[in-house]
């Protein structure tokens, strides 16, 4: 004798869709969860420090070279800076770079890893 599943049994086998909804939603909640997990473990690695940046002397340089940053908003230099060589870490300006009234700087060595300038609300990138 065959037996032949019930009716209850089938329906239940069956995925209705208020349970795919659920499970969707889910997985919309973990990626989301996973993508800022990512977003914030790369700005971490990338040392983001999110202001504008002002060096006045090689003491501000020193200084600011202690923090780490790679990423700052923007860059400006001026006053008694010297030289920049402690900023070799400095990899992205998000805004612009500007630089007067330096008499004492001889030099942009410091500055050679910046890959990216982007533009002050002037739309200038370098000043």
């Amino acid at each position: 004798l065959k037996r032949t599943p019930s009716k209850s049994h089938l329906r239940s086998a069956i995925p209705t869709k208020r349970c795919s909804e659920t499970h969707l939603a889910g997985a919309m909640r973990m990626l989301w969860a996973i993508q800022a997990i990512s977003l914030l473990c790369a700005m971490v690695a990338a040392n983001v420090c999110d202001r504008n940046v002002t060096l006045k002397s090689q003491a501000d340089v020193l200084d600011f070279a202690g923090n780490g940053c790679s990423r700052i908003r923007s860059l400006e230099i001026e006053g008694t800076v010297g030289h920049l060589s402690p900023l070799g870490g400095l990899t992205h300006l998000d805004g612009s770079l500007w630089i007067h009234d330096a008499l004492e700087l001889v030099s942009l060595s410091g500055l050679e890893n910046i890959t990216t300038i982007g533009k002050d609300n002037a739309g200038a990138s370098i000043r």
